[in-house]
């Protein structure tokens, strides 16, 4: 054989395998999740049916969206009620990019 590096890879993943079924949380989590997969195997409609219903959660954009919106919102009612803070945030930014343009020049 010329090419060693498939069965390598094949011995090396069957041994990490083996290693890792040493910890007995990886082989209970193993067992639970091998029961599942028989089950969904032999019920695919039980499948169907968990991913077709709403979990109840918003998802993770969502989250992010509602996320960003509020600090949006947020930092409109800062600008609102303090342009005085805005300008001087303005003005310490300009400060600090002039600063670092002497620094660089």
């Amino acid at each position: 054989m010329k090419n060693k590096l498939v069965p390598a890879i094949v011995i090396g993943a069957a041994v990490g395998g083996l290693i890792a079924l040493i910890d007995k949380g990886t082989r209970e989590s193993l067992v639970s999740n091998t029961k599942s997969i028989k089950h969904y195997a032999t019920n695919p409609d039980d499948l169907k049916q968990r991913f077709n219903e709403p979990s109840g959660e918003p998802s993770k954009v969502d989250m992010i969206k509602d996320e960003v919106l509020f600090w949006k919102d947020t930092i409109e009612e800062i600008r609102r009620n303090n342009p005085e803070l805005e300008r001087a945030l303005i003005d310490a930014k300009d400060t600090f990019q002039s600063k670092r343009e002497k620094k660089l020049n």
